[in-house]
């Protein structure tokens, strides 16, 4: 296992570093809305395999399409969010029921949003060293 993560890139640290990102917003959305009806399970579990597949690629030397595969489970259950709360969403900025958003709302749009841009960058980093050609003569 040494040997996966020996020598990497700034990209594969980077997917590595999203990865974790990504397990810690499903962590903290769950904590946040799971007594509520505004938690989408749906997208927990679409973000938590994304996170646990991505890593299972990068064990199996299959790294480059783990970038893709957080970038579209990350944006999948970041849309199952937003389709939860807009109904309450749209409640606040309609004017009815105005109570304010609550601290742990930002905080987990913040999280999110952090996954989702760290998911963008992270396709266009290289998680793969080139061969060197000078190397194998």
């Amino acid at each position: 296992m040494k040997d996966v993560f020996k020598n990497r890139t700034a990209g594969m640290r980077a997917l590595l570093v999203c990865i974790c990102l990504s397990l810690v917003t499903a962590c903290v959305y769950a904590g946040v809305y799971a007594s509520t009806r505004y938690i989408s399970w749906k997208g927990f579990i679409i973000m938590i395999a994304g996170a646990v597949l991505a890593f299972v690629l990068m064990l199996a030397k299959l790294q480059r399409f783990a970038p893709a595969l957080l970038l579209v489970t990350n944006f999948a259950a970041l849309l199952f969010h937003v389709y939860y709360i807009y109904f309450f969403i749209s409640s606040v900025v309609t004017g009815i029921q105005f109570s304010g958003f609550p601290a742990s709302f930002f905080v987990v749009f913040i999280l999110f949003g952090l996954t989702l841009i760290l998911s963008i960058a992270c396709v266009f980093l290289p998680v793969e060293e080139k061969e060197d050609k000078a190397h194998e003569a």
